[in-house]
């Protein structure tokens, strides 16, 4: 078996369409760093199951998804295909080529294919189980799942060894086994819980049905005696509502004759009150309009006030303005004069500036020729003493140089010396090493064949042993399958054998007449009697309904019986069908089997005893089967609604046209339970013979194991003490082979080193010489130098001079000038100063006399205002005289016609009175009448609510004869309050409760036995967990030792359960030794030596238990260039058992690979695969 194609379509970086064909041998995948050859390994994680989208580097499915280019649309789904040999049936599949294809879309929908075909995740783990194929298992293998071997975590590192070893699958399979023990417990619980609260229930039930019978007995007594009590207390009621009756009529008469008296005095009332209403309005209006001209006089009054008050203001205004007038005039003609002298005082101060500005610049002009001068000199002197520092510097470089270059001359001739004496010693140590290898080889050559033969030995055997066990597991499985499922179909064959023996489904009244079986004539129910196919099961418990309840009798005499049964027991209503008298009333099909909608006549799809026809006929006759609801439409207007039409979803049309439809509640599945137990006891009888097989097949297996072991046990006696001592040949061939390299080695390095010498001795006597030559030169230039800044020195200082003393006449001036223009600026400023107050001064007395003449006016036109308001007032005052006089008079009318309503109003009181009076006696009379009523509805209530009659079916046991105790009826009472609570349904309850008691019992025993079984298929699962794991690990351990120092070159490795009681949950240790170093913590070790060590720990596992193929994702990276070699030529041995497909950029691995592809990306995001050789892949990895 071997991984065979691999297709990806919108997988990350490979939206077209990507096969690669893979062959068996070694096959390399380079590319650049980015160009997408992870993906690759990527996607067969992702195919086989990998669920964590952070192990494929991204964070959400959708990024598994081609995510488009600038060039190029996203796609909206991805899909991996992987394609195994299966010629060689490893996997238990009936084909010779697997595949496995899985598709993501955007949306987060995710499925998986088996050849073709859908499945779930669950199916494809479930294939590969035990084969080490699986994102858990170790045919993929990158460094993280490096790292992961060698990290503290122990539960990642037994992943690994549990696939390794085998038990995975056992592991798995008592996952399973637990999960159906758990769910067996539950059941259980919930069982527990319903069978205790049955009990609970039973043995007070017991105790009210009891209590319900006696309440029962006495309760008939009582009912007659109340009943007959009620009725003449009834009777007395009736008869004195009668005469409450005549007395209510007289009462009645009197009271209309006072109500009429009433009408007439209210007549006259409410006319003198329409005349007081008049009055009171005149009166109203009257005190309005006096007081509007109050009003209006008030504010007369207040307007001449205001207007007297405003002329006040305006004469005080007046003579503050004059005033303010004659001082603004005063400040006016004192500024003028101030003016003329400012501007004398600014033109003699204007020609004293132009002067000293001339004077100034031609000193600036000066000052600043000698400044430009000094700076010139300045740098022209910086840059000669810079160089001097330069040529300072260098002299003592090259003096330094020459030093040194006489003292290395020294030293490389004693050197020189030294190596030739050390060459001629080593070469005699070579020779001797040589002649000790040659013996070695021999001897190492001779036991290394001894050992293949006796290991080929073993491994037949233990392949046979292996084959052994797995067919024993396998056997073990099926039978402890075979047995949960034998258990479960048990169960639900009890249930369903309860059911029918219990009537399930069946009204109460159905149940009694089935449960006795002293009624003569009964046949069963129609539910019972017939055999419907599951396809028409709902449809025909649809038309039927109730029908299905309907019991079969001999005759109409057998029915009355059982009628008769259920009356005198209180036990419910049945109806029953007479096979003497129900004729059939099946309709003709005529052309109604043309119609392609018609599925059948209900009673011709069902099976049942001749005898019954014409009773199925008549029900189910005329009641026709339709596909759907939308053909029974169609139909039943094809056929004018004339029959009853069920379609096969249970929704019925019945004739005349209405629809009977929506969910459908089962009646206890009385249709389908035959149907199912005899369904369940073929299956059991199946299971019975079947597990009977196994276990023959099992103990003959068991023989075989054991013999085969024993025959291990001696060949791997042999193994260990061959390979103990290959191990010391090994080691010593390594060594001295190591010994002679070393030697060779130290030879060449000394024999460079003597070249190296002479080169350098030559190359010192040439640059001594010219060291010397330029210390002469830099002298010579140091001294001319020098000179130069001399000269320059005096240059400088005359210039100096000159400078210092034109800026200090300069400084004079310009003092002069800042005190001068300080004086003319202040001069300027008090002259603009005063020009605006002066301006501002003119514009206020220009507005102040234009308000003064404006309230000279005013005050004339106010003064006429105040004669025209005095003569308005004058005129209102007179009318307001006149209008008091008239409202005098009408208020004394006013108080005559209230005095002859308060006449009126009294003789109307005392007809109030009387008619009261009246009413009250009426009132009375009604109440009494409505108390007898009352009293005489509390009777017939009574009798309703206690006993559930009317008053006309208690006239129907009435017993003039009767004597009735009212003692005696007390003590009936007190009798019943003493039984307390009664639950007149606790006998009925009581029989279903024993019922479900006795049923629950059972199931709970069945599962308890169910319990005992998984139980004990986890002990066994353990038991072989163990012992696989025993036996692989100290392979694989063994296998570590030998890995370890074939790559290592030496060294030690080891690999420790920690604790030995636990082995299927310990953590294992992992001890190296490098070759030359002392025992290390694993975290000690280097980069590369972890690597190589979780390396090791890989390929003891798959020459352990080979996997069909393995993938490698740049596990070697961390690896030197000699590591990388040993793990090439090692890959190529593991290669007879297993394909390897590696992603690498080392050119080792390369060169042991039998095939290369490159992975490039020639345009950006985009993937490509293309076959390559050595030299191509080469070039390509180059580029990293």
């Amino acid at each position: 078996m071997y991984l065979k194609r691999l297709e990806l379509k919108g997988f990350k970086s490979f939206p077209v369409k990507t096969d690669i064909i893979f062959k068996e041998g070694i096959t390399a995948i380079v590319g650049p760093n980015g160009s997408g050859k992870s993906n690759i390994s990527d996607a067969v994680r992702w195919v086989l199951g990998e669920q964590s989208i952070k192990s494929l580097r991204g964070d959400k499915l959708e990024d598994v998804i081609f995510a488009g280019t600038d060039t190029k649309k996203p796609m909206n789904y991805c899909e991996v295909a992987l394609t195994i040999d299966n010629s060689e049936n490893q996997l238990e599949l009936d084909f010779t080529e697997v595949t496995i294809r899985r598709r993501a879309y955007r949306n987060g929908e995710s499925e998986f294919f088996l050849n073709n075909k859908s499945c779930r995740l669950k199916d494809i783990k479930e294939v590969f189980l035990d084969t080490g194929i699986g994102k858990d298992g170790y045919s993929i293998i990158e460094q993280g799942k490096v790292d992961e071997i060698l990290s503290n975590n122990p539960l990642s590192r037994r992943k690994v060894f549990d696939e390794a070893c085998g038990i995975s699958k056992y592991r798995y399979k008592k996952q399973e086994a637990e999960r159906n023990l758990s769910n067996t417990k539950e059941n259980l619980e919930r069982i527990d819980d319903v069978y205790i609260e049955i009990e609970n229930q039973l043995k007070p039930l017991f105790n009210q049905q009891t209590k319900a019978k006696k309440y029962l007995e006495i309760s008939e007594k009582l009912k007659t005696l109340e009943v007959n009590s009620f009725i003449r207390e009834i009777e007395g009621i009736e008869k004195e509502l009668s005469e409450v009756n005549e007395h209510r009529k007289v009462i009645e008469k009197e009271l209309n004759e006072k109500e009429e008296q009433k009408n007439v005095v209210e007549k006259k009332q409410e006319d003198i009150n329409k005349e007081v209403e008049v009055l009171q309005d005149v009166i109203e209006k009257s005190v309005d309009y006096i007081n509007s001209i109050k009003g209006v006089i008030s504010k007369k009054e207040s307007q001449i006030n205001l207007i007297k008050e405003r002329i006040r203001n305006f004469t005080n205004e007046i003579s503050r303005k004059n005033l303010e007038i004659k001082d603004i005039k005063e400040k006016l003609n004192e500024n003028k004069q101030y003016i003329k002298e400012l501007e004398s005082n600014k033109l003699s101060g204007s020609e004293e500036l132009s002067t000293l500005q001339e004077n100034i610049k031609v000193l600036e002009s000066s000052k600043d020729k000698q400044k430009i001068k000094l700076e010139s000199l300045n740098n022209e002197i910086e840059l000669l003493k810079e160089s001097i520092i330069d040529i300072l510097n260098k002299k003592q470089e090259f003096s330094n140089k020459l030093s040194t270059l006489n003292a290395n001359k020294e030293n490389m001739n004693i050197r020189d010396e030294n190596i030739n004496s050390e060459i001629t010693e080593l070469n005699k140590n070579i020779e001797i090493k040589s002649s000790e290898l040659d013996t070695i080889n021999k001897e190492f050559n001779m036991q290394n064949e001894n050992l293949k033969n006796v290991n080929n030995r073993h491994k037949e055997l233990s392949i046979n042993l292996q084959d052994s066990i797995s067919e024993h597991n396998k056997l073990e499985d099926e039978i402890q399958k075979s047995k949960y499922n034998l258990n479960g179909y048990n169960s639900k064959l009890n249930v369903y054998i309860d059911m029918e023996n219990h009537y399930e489904g069946f009204n109460r009244g159905v149940k009694e007449v089935l449960k006795n079986k002293n009624l003569k004539g009964v046949h069963g129910a129609l539910g019972q009697i017939i055999n419907v196919p599951e396809k028409y099961e709902k449809s025909i418990e649809a038309a039927l309904g109730a029908y299905m309840q309907n019991i079969i009798t001999d005759n109409e005499f057998s029915a009355k019986s059982a009628i008769n049964y259920l009356k005198q027991n209180n036990l419910g209503r049945v109806t029953f069908l007479p096979l003497n008298i129900i004729k059939s009333n099946k309709i003709s099909l005529g052309n109604l089997k043309a119609n392609t909608k018609f599925i059948g006549i209900a009673s011709d799809l069902i099976t049942f005893d001749e005898k019954y026809r014409n009773i199925i006929e008549n029900i189910l006759g005329r009641t026709i089967l339709i596909n759907n609801i939308d053909e029974g439409i169609k139909f039943a207007k094809e056929t004018g609604h004339r029959f009853k039409i069920v379609t096969l979803d249970g929704e019925i049309l019945n004739p005349g046209g209405s629809l009977t439809g929506g969910s459908l509640k089962t009646n206890g599945n009385i249709l389908s339970r035959k149907r199912y137990i005899n369904e369940y006891t073929e299956k059991i009888s199946n299971i019975k013979n079947e597990i009977s097989h196994l276990e023959l097949k099992r103990e003959s297996l068991d023989k075989d194991v054991k013999n085969i072991k024993n025959e291990i046990d001696s060949h791997e006696s042999k193994i260990k003490d061959l390979e103990k001592s290959i191990i010391i040949k090994s080691t010593s061939i390594k060594n001295v082979e190591s010994e002679i390299e070393s030697l060779k080695g130290s030879i060449t390095k000394l024999e460079n080193e003597k070249n190296d010498l002479n080169s350098n001795l030559n190359y010192t006597l040439e640059k001594s010489d010219d060291v010397r030559k330029d210390m002469e030169e830099l002298d010579d230039l140091y001294n001319k130098n020098k000179e130069k800044i001399d000269a320059l020195n005096e240059e400088i200082k005359r210039y100096n001079d000159l400078y210092d003393k034109e800026k200090s006449e300069f400084d004079e001036l310009n003092l002069s000038l800042v005190k001068k223009t300080e004086v003319y600026n202040s001069i300027v400023r008090d002259i603009k100063r005063i020009s605006g107050e002066n301006c501002e001064l003119e514009e206020k007395n220009k507005q102040l006399e234009e308000s003064l003449n404006y309230e000279e006016h005013e005050i004339i036109k106010l003064q006429d205002s105040i004669l025209t308001e005095e003569k308005e007032k004058e005129n209102l005052t007179k009318q307001l005289g006149d209008s008091n006089r008239n409202l005098e008079t009408r208020k004394i009318a006013k108080d005559d016609l209230k005095n002859s309503f308060d006449e009126i109003n009294k003789e109307l009181k005392t007809i109030d009175r009387q008619h009261i009076e009246l009413k009250e006696s009426l009132f009375k009379v009604g109440g009494r009448l409505e108390r007898l009523k009352t009293s005489q509805d509390t009777y017939i209530n009574k009798l309703f609510e206690q006993y559930d009659m009317t008053l006309v079916q208690a006239l129907e046991i009435k017993d003039e004869d009767l004597d009735i105790d009212r003692k005696f009826l007390e003590s009936l009472k007190r009798e019943i309050r003493s039984l307390g609570n009664i639950n007149i349904d606790s006998i009925k309850e009581y029989e279903e409760i024993k019922e479900r008691y006795d049923f629950y019992s059972e199931q709970k025993q069945d599962l308890e036995e169910s319990m005992e079984e998984i139980e004990k298929l986890i002990h066994t699962l353990e038991e072989n967990m163990k012992s696989e794991f025993e036996i692989k690990f100290e392979e694989i351990s063994k296998n570590f030792k030998y890995v370890y120092k074939r790559l290592f070159g030496g060294g030690c490795g080891e690999l420790t359960i920690l604790d030995k009681e636990n082995l299927l949950e310990s953590d294992i240790l992992i001890t190296a030794q490098p070759p030359g170093k002392k025992m290390k913590n694993l975290n000690l070790l280097s980069g590369g030596e972890k690597a190589l060590t979780a390396i090791s720990i890989l390929f003891a596992i798959l020459i352990t238990k080979p996997t069909p193929f393995c993938i490698l994702d740049e596990i070697e990276a961390p690896l030197d260039d000699a590591n990388i070699f040993r793990f090439g030529e090692f890959l190529k041995d593991l290669s007879k058992e297993t394909q390897f497909i590696s992603v690498t950029h080392r050119r080792g691995t390369m060169e042991a690979a039998d095939y290369i592809y490159g992975v490039t990306m020639q345009e950006k995001a985009i993937s490509k695969v293309i076959s390559l050789k050595l030299k191509e892949a080469q070039e390509i990895t180059d580029i990293i």
